[in-house]
């Protein structure tokens, strides 16, 4: 089967161990990422300069970093679509992405699987919409994302776009009923191990003390503030524990008392794959104070090292999360909660330790990409 992948860094986490996967199979997997001056670091790409030229390119010819990953993927398939100029508006932009519809269309895939709703002129693909498959990895939008334009793409694209997948079950109900999609355009499948982070050398992280972890995008949903105001609280108890919040992004609160706290540590940066597998080995366990998601990255890199989670009830991070299993799962937006469930995981070490061994030989079983593949094979011969 021929199928063009189109992407960005900020999905290559299960986007690598996917591909990796179907071109194993002997598939045709052609993968395009597209990479701009705001994601020339994130998740697992850490490109310290944008190359400065515009137009469709073989990865490694112009970021030799893309060679960490010859083990992941077949490099020689991997093209980057590099936005040289940062406005969404330029004419090299719009052009760029008239040349990559034509460039999908002149191959002639069975299949052209996206991750993003097309925008601009990246719309001339529903001339072919009955290729196209999406993924949807927000089924609805995050609390402080209020862009119209992004929205009406989304509504258009869950329109015209015959195959929407759908990266956990629990939500599927009322995003069929909201966005008025038919059961039979939505397909369900889900995140694997994000295994990667399995082939970096882990960076040492020597803090002296005992830490939870907070990392990923700061951004409003993530409920950083219900955390730092939580650990005052865990702080009277516990006060050798310490906070790491490693991550960047502005904050959306005032952020300067937290940073005088010493039992608080605020790392406002990328965060490269080697120093976070450094941060999840050394940390008691990791938090996700989250006010509103779907299901979340962060709990699988999390659990692809073992580290136990204290997640919030919102979107799938309760189905992602097995309560007294594999973490716990508290209150949402809820101070008073969140501290009582970070205590009574630190307190509990034996609960600790048998979260660890049942993520490693239970949860990882069931999280190879062998059949989350199979499932979008299916999805795809039903194109």
């Amino acid at each position: 089967m021929k199928i063009i992948y189109y992407s960005s860094p900020f999905f290559a986490d299960c986007d690598f161990p996917l591909i990796g996967e179907l071109q194993r199979r002997g598939h045709d997997v052609r993968y395009y990422i597209s990479i701009a001056s705001f994601s020339k670091r994130s998740t697992l790409i850490d490109l310290k300069e944008l190359y400065p030229h515009t137009g469709i390119y073989p990865a490694t010819e112009i970021y030799p970093e893309f060679n960490d990953f010859c083990n992941i993927l077949d490099l020689s398939h991997v093209y980057v679509v590099n936005q040289r100029h940062k406005q969404k508006f330029h004419p090299a932009n719009l052009l760029l992405m008239v040349r990559l519809v034509i460039h999908f269309i002149r191959q002639k895939p069975d299949v052209i699987h996206l991750t993003k709703a097309p925008c601009l002129t990246q719309k001339l693909l529903y001339l072919v919409k009955e290729k196209l498959v999406l993924t949807v990895h927000d089924p609805f939008r995050h609390s402080g994302h209020t862009d119209k334009m992004t929205e009406k793409d989304r509504i258009l694209a869950f329109k015209k776009i015959p195959k929407l997948v759908l990266l956990n079950s629990k939500q599927a109900s009322a995003f069929a009923s909201y966005y008025h999609v038919p059961n039979n355009h939505i397909f369900i499948n889900k995140l694997g191990m994000y295994s990667a982070i399995l082939h970096v050398e882990p960076q040492s992280f020597p803090i002296g003390r005992p830490f939870i972890l907070f990392f990923g995008q700061i951004v409003e949903y993530k409920g950083v503030e219900y955390l730092l105001e939580a650990m005052k609280t865990v702080h009277s108890r516990y006060s050798e524990l310490m906070l790491v919040v490693a991550g960047g992004g502005k904050y959306y609160f005032d952020i300067e008392p937290y940073k005088k706290l010493d039992y608080v540590r605020i790392i406002n940066r990328y965060i490269d794959t080697r120093e976070l597998a450094g941060m999840l080995q050394a940390c008691e366990f990791g938090v996700c104070p989250y006010k509103d998601a779907t299901q979340s990255g962060v709990v699988q890199t999390a659990f692809t090292l073992g580290v136990p989670m204290v997640v919030t009830n919102v979107g799938a991070l309760a189905v992602a999360v097995q309560h007294n299993i594999t973490g716990l799962v508290v209150k949402s937006c809820d101070v008073n909660d969140l501290a009582n469930g970070i205590m009574e995981l630190y307190s509990n070490k034996e609960k600790l330790r048998a979260m660890r061994t049942h993520i490693k030989e239970e949860w990882m079983k069931d999280m190879g990409w062998k059949a989350i593949a199979d499932n979008y094979l299916k999805c795809y011969e039903n194109t």
